[in-house]
This record gives C-alpha cells, sequence and structure tokens, in this order.
C-alpha cells in the first residue's frame, strides 16, 4: 500500500514540478530548504546575506518547516516543488522528502549541506534498524537521501561515515564547514553576541557560566529525570549559573526554577559559556571553535549507544572527561581539569577552516560552479 501511494505521490510531484519549469518569470534563485525548525535556520540566512551582498543578481528563497502533521507538510510540499523547479540550486540542510522522491529529475544542482556540525552518530543507512533509526524498506520506499550531486563535510576525516550514512559515492564529498562555523570564529561577532546575551540577563555576568546542551533523544533514557537532578544538585549556584540549551527540536526541561531555559530562541547561549556540558552532541565541535573547556555527562551511555551507536569511540577519542558522574564534572570544572590545546587539535581535525576564504563563500562559490556546469 504504501509503496503504491509512494509512486502515484511522486508521479504527481513531478507532473507539477514539470509544468512550474516551463512557467515564465524570473528563475536567479536559489531555494534553501529545511526541516529542522519553522524559521530560517542560520546558516541558510548567512548564505542569503552573502549572496545579497555578493551576488545580488540572485535571490534566496528560504522554506524552513517542520514535519509535525503529514497533511499541511504536504502542502508544503508542493511549494517545495515548485520553487525548485524555479531556482538554479536547491541546498538542504535535512532529509527533504520531495527531492529525494524526484531524485535525478531535478535538473538542478541539489546540494546536501546536513545540519550537524562535524559529525559524531551514526544517520541515515548506517542508522537503519535501529532504536532510532528507520527500518530498511521506508528507507528504499522513500528514496532516503537519493538525488544529491553534492554532499558538504566538515572535515574529509568523517567521508567513510558520510558514504555509508548518505549512501553516496565519495566523489561527490566536498569539504566545506557550515556557514555558521564563520561566526563561531569571528571575534567582533563573539563579543556583540554575549553583549546581547548580558544586556537580556544581566545576572549571568555576576557568576561562571555552565551550558548543558545535551543531544536529541527520541525516548528519554529510563534515568534522565535522575540524571537531571543529579546534575542540578552538583551545582553551587553561588557560584555557576546553570544554561540549559536543548537540542532544536527537544521538549525536555528541567523541573528547577535555579536553571535558565526560557530565553528567546536566537539567543545562542554558547556565547557566554565558561563551561560546556553535553553528551553524544556535535555542539562539542561548535564549544571547539570557541574554545570553551567541554565535558561529557553520558549518564545513560549503556543504552544509548546500543541505540542509536556513533561514528566515533566518543569516550576514548574525545580528549576530555568523559563520565557518567554529575559531580566529577563539576569537581573538574572547579579544578579547571582540561587541556585547552590538545582539544584545540581535535577540533582542527574534525572542522576543516580553509585560510583564504570564509565558509560561506566556498560554499557559494561551490555551488555557483555547479551551476555553472550544467
Amino acid at each position: 500500500m504504501l509503496k503504491a501511494f509512494v509512486r502515484i505521490g511522486t508521479a504527481l510531484l513531478y507532473a507539477l514540478y514539470s509544468i512550474a519549469r516551463v512557467l515564465p518569470g524570473k528563475r536567479e534563485q536559489f531555494v534553501c530548504i529545511s526541516r529542522q525548525s519553522n524559521t530560517a535556520p542560520t546558516d541558510f540566512r548567512l548564505i542569503s546575506e552573502f549572496m545579497s551582498s555578493h551576488h545580488p543578481e540572485y535571490r534566496v528563497v528560504i522554506l524552513a518547516k517542520e514535519l509535525h502533521n503529514p497533511v499541511p507538510y504536504a502542502f508544503h510540499m508542493l511549494r517545495q516543488v515548485c520553487t525548485i523547479a524555479r531556482s538554479q540550486a536547491a541546498i538542504l540542510d535535512s532529509y527533504c522528502i520531495a527531492v529525494s522522491l524526484l531524485n535525478k529529475r531535478i535538473k538542478a544542482p541539489v546540494i546536501q549541506m546536513w545540519h550537524a556540525m562535524g559529525n559524531m552518530k551514526k544517520f541515515g543507512y548506517t542508522s537503519i534498524g535501529g532504536g532510532e533509526g528507520r527500518s530498511l524498506e521506508l528507507a528504499q520506499t522513500m528514496h532516503m537521501h537519493e538525488g544529491y550531486d553534492s554532499v558538504l563535510i566538515s572535515s574529509m576525516s568523517f567521508i567513510d561515515d558520510y558514504v555509508a550514512g548518505f549512501n553516496i559515492t565519495p566523489e561527490i564529498v566536498y569539504e566545506a564547514p557550515l556557514p555558521r562555523t564563520d561566526l563561531l570564529i569571528d571575534p567582533a561577532n563573539r563579543a556583540a553576541q554575549r553583549g546581547r546575551i548580558l544586556e537580556r540577563f544581566p545576572e549571568l555576568a555576576e557568576r561562571r557560566n555552565i551550558v548543558y546542551c545535551p543531544t536529541f533523544r527520541r525516548t528519554p533514557a529510563p534515568n534522565e529525570k535522575e540524571a537531571m537532578r543529579a546534575l542540578v544538585y552538583a551545582v553551587d549556584f553561588d557560584r555557576y549559573n546553570l544554561i540549559y540549551k536543548p537540542h532544536p527540536v527537544s521538549t525536555q526541561r528541567i523541573e528547577d526554577e535555579r536553571v535558565l531555559q526560557d530565553y528567546p530562541k536566537d539567543l545562542d547561549m554558547l556565547y557566554v559559556a565558561d563551561y560546556v556540558i553535553s553528551d553524544y552532541s556535535t555542539v562539542i565541535y561548535e564549544a571547539g571553535l570557541l574554545d570553551v573547556p567541554v565535558y561529557l555527562y553520558a549518564y545513560d551511555w549503556d543504552t544509548y549507544s546500543g541505540r542509536r551507536g556513533l561514528n566515533i569511540d566518543i569516550e576514548h577519542d574525545v580528549p576530555t572527561l568523559f563520565t557518567a558522574s554529575a559531580e566529577e564534572i563539576l569537581q573538574a570544572i572547579e579544578h579547571d581539569e582540561f587541556d585547552h590545546e590538545v582539544y584545540q587539535a581535535f577540533t582542527r581535525d574534525n572542522i576543516a577552516i580553509h585560510p583564504s576564504t570564509t565558509c560561506t563563500e566556498r560554499i557559494i562559490n561551490h555551488v555557483l560552479e555547479m551551476i555553472g556546469e550544467r
């Protein structure tokens, strides 16, 4: 039944795509498509701003919508198809159903930028059959991750993981970290973002700030509430602020009024972090670019590692404390137990910043080159 529905849906999408392609109108545009949020992601906003200032002949259309209800999202897919048909390039930061179903029928180059900084967990085809992955039958029926002409990667150190996860050939992988890398390494932006946050929350200037950034879990860990209580209990709130920065699609909260977790989404609390506590999240690379000490709170490692699987040996390859004990992490923070030099080397290995151009410009030049080859 699902296969028949998908075949009919694909035929309808292709008919719409074919009609939209021949309609008159302006076509000097990129379309950027995301399922990560309902507002323009930072990476797409930076692409739009760069194109506006350096290539004003191009228009950038950003289509951002989370998939919660399939009925309204189906209508959104129609808009995606029409916009792709009238664009010279499509840039994605996540799996796009319409692109994968149409795949090579799309005439414009399709670039998968992916949304994660660096690489950490198994995804796509390498997570099939796991506790947080899809079934092989569903992936094949939906043509998951098909139709890409280029896949961007933060460092070629991850190429084997990307080839397996996206089920692609290595020839289409292109080394270019996400545009937001430019913001993280820009001292002026760091100061400006920190100033914005402190203006809104001046109490954060009174104590050292610990920012807790866990990964997203489809199924909460059995000991999650206990682990959150242990973390809060370990923090000396007379000396530290604890800020909770959840994954964008997470609904988890920490039930303690002393934890700062209600703040505008456009305030990235990493910019006021003196310490970062994470677990299996690629935020560890963003913190590395900011040169902020990172500690890994692996309270559910036994269950999570079996359910999801990681592409790196996080317990041994990430040069920092890896523990299930919140108290041990706070003791490490208290005694400044963190090797900045070693962690910076780790970050450079995984985020390949090119010295002659910004990350945003490198991506744009790659997209324009692909357009020129069509």
